[in-house]
Parts: C-alpha cells; structure tokens; sequence
C-alpha cells in the first residue's frame, strides 16, 4: 500500500534530504580558522602597545596565554554559529546535537576521563621529554595555574568539543561518514594540543588517543554531551595531580 502512494508524490519529495554541508564549508572554516591563529595573536600584541608603545610579543605572561587562547575559541565558535545559522539556515544546537545522551551514565563518562588522565600521565612517565613540553611552563606560577583552571576545566572543553566534536565531526560525518569523521577530528584536536605539548612525542600521540576515544564515544552516542563530560573530567583530573603534586614538591622542599 505504501510504495504506490509515494509513487503518486513529485520526485523532488520522495527524494531523501540532500546533505546541507560541501567541502566549501570545509574551506571556509579552515582559512578562518588559520587566519584567526595567525591574526588575532598578533592583533592582540598590537592593541596591547596602545597602552604600553614599547611592548613585545615575548612579554606575553602564561596568563596573556592562556587569555588569548580562549579570546580564539570564542572567535572560532562564534564563526561556526554564523556559518550553521546565518548561512544554511539551520538550528545551532541542533547541529552540534547538543541534546541528552541515555546510551551512558553521567558517572560512568566521569570516571572514564579521569581514568583516561591517569592513564595518559602514567604512559607518559615511562617517555619523559627531554626538556619540558610548554604547558609546565604555563603552570609556572600560582596565578596561571588558577587561570588555566578556570579556562581548562570551565571553558576550553565546551569550546574544543563544539569546534571538534560539534561542528567538524557532524560535517565530515555527513558528508564522509563516521569512519572519516573519527580518525579526521581526532588528529586535527591532537594538533591543536601540539604548542603545548611540543617535545614530548609521547604526549601527543597519547592526546591523539584520547581524542579518538572522544570522537568515538561522540559517534556511539550520537551526542555532543558524552564527549564534553569526559573532556571536562579529563581536564579537571590532570589539574588535580598537578596541583597536588606541586604540593607534595613545595612540602618536600621546606
């Protein structure tokens, strides 16, 4: 009964939806996103010497840092929300698939980051790096470190899930499948973490792991959320070591 009823519909309805995202949007992204790495830094150094004419880029403190950082993904979130609602029209959160998860529980994300942390921190002590990798630098001072709290655990995980997880994974999903999606976003969020990492070979492939395992959980669940409570937790549990290990090292000096 059904197939001679949708034989009575014009084509154009039986059709399935035709996929909204090009490799132009691919594009688009990637030169925005490249010309906001290279810009925005410098515009910024720029604008500091309105206040202070004699001021350099290497004056930047781990706070500046960290604070331009976020200024970044701030700037490349808002051009993805333009490029899914001023373009093609669509709903932001819709896109991103920022709806509830019931594939996995709330605990069970949670422990799966920290247990990724301290898996990755346990790897890694078997590769140390010849000289440390710049994020031991950031966390140089007490206020960095509670800056980069604030932004580790609070806002970097929303904006990189949105930009990796959100935006890139759902268009390379539709556009290549989940198979190209995965691998795809996972490298490019192993090479964002790059700068920070950069010496330690180990870090990074262990970063790339962990973003696999991101994307992967991102595809299963079909969800924005699964990935940003694991990153959340990722985050907060390699602080937390941090944090008492500086402790420890501060109490053993005195």
């Amino acid at each position: 009964m059904i197939e001679p009823l949708l034989d009575t519909l014009p084509e154009q309805e039986r059709q399935e939806p035709k996929n909204p995202w090009s490799a132009a949007d691919l594009v688009v992204f990637v030169v925005f996103f490249v010309i906001t790495m290279l810009l925005l830094p410098a515009g910024m150094v720029w604008l500091w010497r309105f206040f202070d004419p004699g001021f350099q880029a290497t004056e930047l403190t781990a706070v500046d840092l960290v604070l331009v950082q976020g200024v970044m993904n701030l700037v490349l979130v808002g051009f993805i929300a333009f490029l899914v609602r001023a373009v093609h029209g669509r709903s932001f959160l819709e896109t991103i698939q920022w709806n509830r998860s019931y594939n996995y529980s709330t605990g069970f994300l949670a422990g799966l980051g920290a247990t990724l942390a301290v898996s990755v921190l346990i790897v890694s002590s078997f590769f140390p790096p010849s000289t440390p990798p710049p994020i031991e630098k950031l966390l140089s001072s007490t206020s960095a470190m509670w800056i980069f709290a604030i932004f580790g655990i609070g806002v970097a995980p929303v904006f990189e899930e949105v930009i990796f997880r959100g935006f890139l994974f759902k268009v390379l999903a539709e556009m290549r499948g989940p198979s190209v999606a995965v691998p795809v976003t996972a490298v490019l969020f192993a090479l964002l973490h790059i700068p920070q990492l950069w010496g330690s070979w180990a870090g990074i492939a262990l970063i790339f792991l962990v973003g696999y395992i991101l994307s992967l959980l991102r595809q299963k669940s079909n969800s924005l959320i699964p990935s940003l409570i694991i990153h959340t937790s990722y985050n907060a549990m390699l602080f937390g070591v941090y944090v008492v290990g500086t402790l420890v090292q501060n109490g053993a000096k005195g």
